[in-house]
This record gives C-alpha cells, structure tokens and sequence, in this order.
C-alpha cells in the first residue's frame, strides 16, 4: 500500500490540480508571473507518483527544482494550437537569424510570414523549402522602383506567399502609379501587409522624403475594394489613427490589421480602450468576414515586429489586452493563427 503520509505525497496533493489546469489551458499573462512550475516538472511528478503506488511509497524525496520559465515559453501556446506572425523582418546582418527563428518557432509552435527584401530573397525561399512549416516567404518591393513589378512577377515564380512590409512610399498607397504591383497581388491571391501610421525617422541630418501619411491606414479601403482577392492587412493599425483602421476593417470583409509596434505598451495601463474602436461585436454593424466570427477582434491578426528573442513579450502583450477587452476565446484563435492558417492553407 502506498505510504499516503509522506511529504511528497501531501505536497503532490496541494499541486497536481494546479499542474493539470496549467496543462489544459497554457499559460496566460506570463508577464505576471513571478515563477511556475513546468511540464517537466509536472512529468516528474507524475512518474514518481507512480512510482509511490507501485513501491508503497517513498523514503524521501528530493525537493522539486522549479526554475522561471523564459519569456517565451511563458507565453507559449497550449499544445496544438498554431501561432502565426505576420510580421516577421529576415534580418540579413544577423548572419544566425534563421536558426534563432526556428528555434524560438520550434517553442511557440509558430509559423513565420518572413518578410524579406528582394537581393535576399533566394536565402528565404530556401529555408522555407526546408521549412515550410515554420516560413512562410513574403517579399518586400521598393513600391516606387521602376522594375517593382517584375520584383513582384519574381518572387512568385520563387514560391513566396505575399508582399510585405510596404512602406516609405512617396505617394499615397492607392496613388495609381501603384496598381501594377496590386493587380499582380490580386492575380495571386495574396496577403499584402502594408506599413500604416507613424513610421520612424532614419536621417535626422538630412532631407528625408518619407511622411506618415501617405501610409495611413484611410489609403487601405480603395485597395481593399479595387482588389477583392488581396487580403489586405495593415501593421500597428493605423498607430495612431486606430479609429480609421477599425471603421475600415469593420466594412471591408478582405482588411486586418495588426497591433504590433509600441500601441500594446503605450496603451500597456489602458488597454481596455482598444475595446472602443473594435465595438461591434455581436451586432450587425460590420460586414461579413471569412471566419464568420461575431467578435469586432476578430478583425485582428498577430504580428510581433521582433527579432526572435522579443516574440514572446510580444505574445504576452496581446494576451493581456485580450483580458482586459473580455476577447472570447474563438477570436483569440483566430488572431494568434487561425484567420491567417486559413488563408494560407497551413496544417493545424
């Protein structure tokens, strides 16, 4: 008979609910958390539980070694459930970013859309040949380059799957000088990911022709409706005309946005407040999406804009504004995977 009063087996009783809940659910808010237990952890106990059962207990019994989990596998996912990020920049001068990648893919079960420029566009459209179930390649044009069209024409006979980030154009996005690179898009059936709302200063010295607004998010719905079979999703929703962007998004079945870049820190001790631009749930003031989900968040995708190591913050971030917004828990889905799983066909 199992000896039921000894310190391992009391200690064993007070956790096991706790460890089985965490198993079920993942974790949430991990940016809350000070310490917790892990799976291994969990999988030890269970063993040696076991192991009491089978012997008739145990002597004694070494002290359980907890360590903090990282950022990342703090927020990573319940088992099964894919992430996907549309915003992830290669990064070329990091000559070990696609091995930090698939790593850091490997522990959030997170599959990549990989934007990248076009003179490094055959190194992504090799590891994602490798890799097809962590890269996805998307490709950047120079919008106002006189050869971006056939950019375009290139990168999908090399495989690629969208266009993004677009951005530092020097009109308007749905200025016509632009329309080949849409057609083409539309022709294909892609995702494009256009830079919306403020957009960083490189020069502080020199002239620079770069200004937010031919970037902002209003320039979204006339792409959206000219090219219906382009998904069209804006980053950082329009920061900080978030307003536009979601009355955009709201009528336009084809048009996401996502919230990377610093609104979920700015916004980090009120992000209740992005309840009221996304504030039609279960009603019938917005169209129809291809999800047919009645959360107003369902117009969200996830996109971290961060090298492989931040991921997580990011991920931890857009779980804390699903709390603070009461996001069901089919939206959440949506916008951490499911919504862009679909339209690239990925496993689950």
């Amino acid at each position: 008979m199992a000896n039921t009063s000894s310190p391992f087996v009391h200690w064993l009783g007070k956790v096991l609910p706790s460890l089985l809940s965490y198993t079920q659910s993942g974790i949430q808010g991990s940016t809350q958390l000070n310490s917790t237990i892990s799976r291994r952890t969990f999988l030890d106990a269970a063993v040696k539980a076991a192991a009491i059962s089978a012997t008739g207990g145990l002597t004694s019994v070494p002290a359980a070694s907890a360590s903090p989990l990282s950022e990342a596998n703090a927020a990573a996912p319940a088992a099964g459930s894919r992430i996907v990020d549309i915003h992830t920049h290669f990064q070329a001068k990091n000559p070990a970013y696609i091995d930090e990648f698939l790593r850091m893919s490997d522990q959030l079960n997170l599959t990549g859309c990989m934007l990248t420029p076009f003179e490094h566009r055959k190194v992504v459209a090799d590891a994602a040949k490798k890799h097809p179930h962590q890269i996805i390649p998307f490709g950047y044009v120079d919008m106002d380059a006189p050869d971006a069209a056939r950019q375009v024409e290139e990168f999908h006979g090399l495989g690629y799957r969208g266009l993004g980030e677009l951005e530092f154009v020097k009109k308007p996005y749905s200025d016509a000088s632009y329309l080949p690179i849409y057609e083409l898009a539309n022709r294909y059936s892609w995702i494009v990911l256009f830079h919306t709302g403020i957009v960083v200063r490189e020069k502080f010295q020199e002239p620079e022709d770069v200004a937010s607004y031919r970037m902002g998010a209003i320039y979204l719905e006339e792409i959206a409706r000219n090219f219906p079979k382009i998904t069209v999703i804006g980053a950082h929703c329009g920061n900080p005309e978030y307003e536009w962007a979601a009355e955009i998004a709201r009528w336009n079945p084809n048009v996401f946005f996502d919230l990377s870049g610093s609104t979920l820190k700015k916004l980090g001790g009120r992000l209740s407040d992005i309840a009221k631009y996304f504030w039609w749930s279960d009603t019938d003031e917005g169209t129809d999406n291809p999800s047919q989900n009645s959360s107003a968040f369902s117009k969200l995708v996830f996109g971290s804009d961060s090298s492989p190591k931040d991921v997580g913050r990011v991920l931890a971030q857009y779980r804390a504004m699903f709390d603070a917004c009461d996001v069901p828990e089919s939206a959440r889905k949506l916008i951490l995977g499911g919504m862009l799983a679909k339209s690239l066909g990925l496993p689950d």
